[in-house]
């Protein structure tokens, strides 16, 4: 039988997962006479030439193909065109609610033009509109509409359409972009993003990626590789192995496989991992190679992705299918479950892989970190703790040596970093932090390796790599704030306050940055622009403990009587003492001051013997406070600096 080779470039196959295409043979022994494996894909096809299309590996799969074509994974991708768009875009979606939230800019809409066209439009941006090429997303959870920029880049428009809320939502994770439209990722992160929702790749003369003669979604070839030498050995008698085969790989291979797409614990941050994270639920690959039940396991025999999942057919994974999985190792799970009554037909998922909605706008996912329900992350220090750590390690030092582009490769190198800070391997994680800024880190590794030598005491270091990423994007408020933040730790006010109020002009809504600025401000003698700051702080965030404390201290206490205030002091320092339940000395010692400044000595003394009890408790020495409640007995006023407040409150995240 001679194959013929059909070229299609708008059929759609498979979604977001890497899962092998011929995985019948998943799960069997090799033969011994079975041909080497071909190397794996990494990547989708460099142009549609290099593949023959879902229509020739039909010809000899037809049964895996139609049902294939049918699976979500088949949707994850199109273009948009005249014969498409109202999948996205008729008018009954245009129509559907918006739930666009105040403080990220003016709600934008989509518009559609001609026949065919669609573009997103963002009122009060330059541009203010911006053309949709084409739509990621199967559609089961929600879409996101995109365009592509020259130079190889992508941009997510800020609008995305979720299935659980029957509307529009913010996009996950643009909704801080600074563009209207959405911001451009970099080649790197476009790269990876197309990578996974594409099987071949088609480009124009700008390098702008082509959906229209691309083939979107991921077909046989995203998992297989290029069939090419596969048919036409095939085609002429010859070896017909010639093609990837995940179903060859070791159990532990597979997942990892998958995991290109679904993600692998060293895509994410560690912290986010070690604190499970609840947006990791959206990472099926990560979440399961955190599992004790994966990592635990001999690598040949672990659960895999297709114990459960059919990667060709549309068929939601089942109890029995998931209750099978488990029996592998847990044999007699009612008599494992002593506090509560299972039944042997039980589904183990229903408790075991938990629904998680919170985290994106209601739409559900399946955390597939395997582990009993309600269990609090381990301590570092612990031995559950140590073993995830050691575990993350050793994925981490796996990954390190693979070609990955520099920024890539800078981050790995951080994240192992900052896992050997947390075991208290700091020379190491130094060493491995200089590697990464020789690398050429991007804005975000940058800020987390000066965060790391800060933490360790490299107050240099930390200051120049903050100093150097301001610099580098000018526009962008994180760094300015940890170079202000660290400077006032080190006393320099005046090169605080500077950083800080640049910090403050590019992060207008940040009750934080405002609460930093007037620690510095006051600092550097700057008192009334120190209290405007508290004030902006406060009205951005009226509970937030940085600004309440300062301000507290200047109007009940302050040397200049002008600046001071009794009555607000009042309401000012029991808003921050609520905060901590009246159980926080330093809080209570503030209470206590604009009480007592306000003539109300019975409570500034009942505050402070209060004050006086819990300080040892938490560390702080009593005796400054019980000067102040001798006073407040002897019916005086305390008039001068109250121990610094500003750390009560949480810092901006980095």
């Amino acid at each position: 039988m001679i194959i013929p080779v059909i070229r299609t470039h708008g059929l759609l196959a498979s979604a977001g997962l890497l899962l092998a295409a011929t995985w019948g043979c998943a799960g069997a022994d090799r033969p011994a006479s079975a041909p080497e494996q071909v190397t794996p894909p990494r990547g989708p096809l460099t142009t549609p030439a290099e593949g023959v299309g879902a229509a020739t590996c039909a010809a000899c799969h037809a049964g895996i193909a139609l049902a294939q074509a049918e699976h979500p994974m088949a949707r994850t991708a199109a273009a948009v065109a005249a014969e498409t768009r109202d999948r996205w875009f008729s008018d009954d979606m245009l129509g559907r609610a918006v739930s666009w939230p105040d403080g990220i800019g003016p709600e934008p809409r989509y518009e559609t033009e001609g026949v065919g066209a669609v573009h997103f439009v963002a009122p009060g941006s330059d541009p203010g509109m911006a053309p949709v090429q084409a739509v990621f997303g199967s559609g089961l959870r929600g879409l996101t509409p995109v365009s592509f920029a020259p130079g190889a880049r992508l941009r997510e428009m800020r609008l995305s359409f979720s299935r659980a809320r029957g509307g529009w939502i913010p996009t996950p994770g643009g909704e801080d972009d600074r563009d209207g439209l959405g911001d451009l990722d970099t080649v790197e992160e476009s790269a990876n993003c197309v990578g996974c929702h594409a099987t071949a790749l088609a480009w124009d003369e700008e390098q702008r990626f082509d959906p229209h003669r691309a083939v979107l979604g991921v077909q046989c070839e995203r998992c297989h590789g290029g069939g090419l030498a596969h048919v036409e050995s095939r085609n002429e008698g010859g070896e017909t192995g010639l093609i990837f085969n995940p179903g060859r790989l070791t159990a532990a291979e597979q997942v990892a496989f998958c995991g290109q797409c679904h993600r692998q614990p060293t895509d994410f941050e560690p912290r986010e991992i070690l604190a499970r994270d609840p947006g990791l639920a959206r990472h099926a690959g990560a979440s399961l190679m955190m599992s004790a039940c994966f990592r635990e396991s001999p690598a040949e025999q672990t659960i895999t992705c297709t114990a459960c999942h059919d990667p060709h057919r549309p068929e939601p994974a089942t109890p029995e299918r998931t209750r099978t999985a488990c029996l592998r190792c847990h044999e007699d799970a009612a008599a494992r479950h002593r506090e509560t009554a299972v039944a042997a037909d039980a589904d183990c998922a229903g408790c075991h892989l938990p629904t998680e909605r919170e985290a994106f706008h209601g739409t559900p996912f399946t955390d597939h970190w395997i582990r009993r329900p309600g269990e609090p992350p381990p301590t570092p220090s612990s031995p559950a703790g140590r073993r995830e750590l050691a575990w993350l390690e050793e994925l981490y030092r796996v990954r390190l040596p693979e070609e990955n582009p520099p920024a890539r490769s800078a981050r790995l190198r951080t994240g192992l970093a900052e896992l050997l800070h947390i075991r208290g391997a700091r020379g190491e994680a130094q060493g491995l932090l200089r590697e990464a800024l020789g690398l050429g880190a991007d804005y975000q590794t940058r800020m987390k390796a000066g965060a790391l030598f800060r933490d360790a005491g490299r107050v240099e270091e930390a200051l120049a790599i903050f100093r150097a990423a301001a610099s580098d994007q000018p526009d962008t408020p994180h760094a300015f704030f940890e170079a202000g933040d660290l400077l006032s730790e080190r006393g320099d006010h005046a090169g605080a306050a500077a950083a800080l109020e640049t910090a403050a002009r590019l992060s207008p809504d940040s009750a934080g940055v405002r609460a930093a600025l007037g620690a510095a401000l006051l600092g550097a003698g700057r008192v009334e622009e120190a209290v405007a700051s508290f004030r902006a702080a406060l009205a951005l965030d009226a509970a937030h403990a940085a600004a309440l404390g300062p301000l507290a201290g200047i109007l009940a206490a302050h040397p200049r009587r002008d600046l001071r205030d009794p009555g607000e002091a009042v309401r000012v320092a029991e808003r921050l003492a609520a905060r901590f339940n009246f159980q926080e000395p330093r809080s209570l010692d503030l209470f206590a001051a604009a009480h007592a400044a306000a003539g109300d000595f019975a409570s500034a003394v009942r505050a402070a013997e209060r004050a006086v009890a819990l300080a040892p408790g938490a560390g702080i020495d009593p005796f400054p406070i019980q000067q102040r409640l001798a006073l407040y007995r002897a019916g005086r006023a305390y008039v001068g600096p109250l121990p610094t407040t500003h750390n009560l409150g949480p810092r901006p995240a980095r």
